[in-house]
């Protein structure tokens, strides 16, 4: 096809009767888009091209996807578990994703050439065993406690908030001195 350029996230909510979307084989990048308003999505082909961020939960909803071929792309995050008995074919090889591929019966039963090229990726079907810093199919940013960022965090939070009642100590202080010498003003 030869396209080129992004693709707005909200550029297929008007079309809710599709069922095959192929934009393979292009220069395509840009988030992926919402898929909540596709509900009778059935083959889906994005391969080929430049799509970045994270595969969109809202795949997890498509009752009728029967193909789902994402490879050779730059998606990042983790595998969403997909466990759609219709699913069938499912490729995400060759993108920058990460962590524990889904324990679901669609995603184990796929062969490990589905999940090739993604470094970063762990457990069955591929020989990498997960580590405890691998472990979660959450991406490695996600948003697990560190103690060290909590207390940090409380830290930064409790100097706000002396600086704030210091700032409403003053403002009170200066405002109760004008209303002094309004006071005295009205009544010369």
């Amino acid at each position: 096809m030869g396209l080129v350029g992004k693709i707005k996230p909200d550029a297929l909510v008007n079309l809710a009767e599709l069922s095959i979307l192929s934009f393979k084989n292009n220069s395509i990048h840009g988030n992926l888009m919402e898929f909540s308003y596709n509900p009778k999505l059935k083959i889906f082909f994005l391969s080929g091209n430049r799509f970045d961020g994270e595969i969109p939960s809202s795949l997890l909803g498509l009752n009728f996807l029967e193909s789902l071929q994402l490879q050779e792309n730059n998606l990042a995050g983790s595998i969403p578990g997909f466990n759609r008995s219709s699913l069938r074919e499912f490729n995400v090889s060759y993108n920058n994703l990460s962590g524990k591929i889904p324990d679901t019966g669609i995603l184990q039963s796929i062969g490990l050439s589905s999940f090739v090229g993604n470094q970063d990726l762990c457990g069955a079907p591929t020989p990498t065993a997960c580590s405890s810093l691998n472990d979660s199919s959450d991406p490695p940013n996600s948003n697990k406690k560190n103690p060290f960022f909590s207390s940090t965090l409380v830290v930064v939070d409790v100097i706000v908030l002396v600086v704030l009642l210091i700032f409403v100590i003053i403002y009170y202080k200066k405002y109760k001195n004008l209303k002094k010498q309004m006071k005295r003003r009205n009544s010369v």
